[in-house]
């Protein structure tokens, strides 16, 4: 896939199929974030944990922890983080104090070369940096399921037990071509000092 192409496909998935990703295709992925992703002084003050659901309590716990209206089991909560695997990001304590002031902008760096490549190998991506706990941001990975509740837009919530009708947020899943739809217009927050 080319450069274009990438940023085209980008989306970002609040629903997921029960289809998961080949387990090689996540290994490139994290080999792409190793391999390539800059980090000052190479020290990398980040942890990045790769879940999948082997672990289903865990998976339960984060989602019950995502950010929501109100602290109630009926709260929709982010399901973004269901997806079949999960890229969790938290700062890490690498002994250097100027390298651990970077884990912010480092994760932001990682979490995108974490998308381009998921894109890239064909899969779908949902960001979530609402969590009430100690994670920093994480990214759901997967295949991206209908996100309409007229054609089947629904969610299994670990918290309900249950099928919930309607997956939040579903008018945000659009390609980069419709984001000035959600920004604030370009001239508000880029400024040229260059001539054209």
């Amino acid at each position: 896939m080319d450069w274009q192409d990438i940023l085209e496909n980008k989306n970002q998935t609040f629903n997921w199929q029960d289809k998961s990703p080949d387990p090689k295709i996540i290994e490139k992925i994290i080999d792409d974030v190793h391999l390539h992703c800059p980090s000052k002084l190479n020290k990398v003050p980040y942890t990045m944990e790769i879940l999948d659901w082997s672990n289903e309590q865990r998976r339960h716990k984060i989602f019950k922890n995502t950010w929501c209206d109100e602290n109630t089991p009926e709260d929709r909560r982010n399901p973004q983080v269901l997806a079949p695997y999960l890229f969790v990001f938290y700062p890490r304590d690498t002994g250097d104090r100027l390298a651990n002031s970077y884990a912010q902008i480092e994760i932001g760096l990682a979490s995108m070369f974490v998308v381009m490549s998921a894109v890239n190998y064909g899969l779908d991506i949902g960001f979530c940096g609402a969590h009430n706990d100690n994670i920093t941001l994480s990214i759901g990975v997967g295949y991206a399921g209908p996100d309409d509740p007229e054609k089947g837009g629904t969610y299994y919530n670990p918290i309900l037990q249950k099928e919930v009708i309607g997956v939040p947020r579903s008018e945000f899943r659009r390609s980069a071509r419709n984001d000035a739809e959600i920004k604030p217009n370009k001239t508000e927050y880029i400024k040229r000092l260059y001539r054209l």
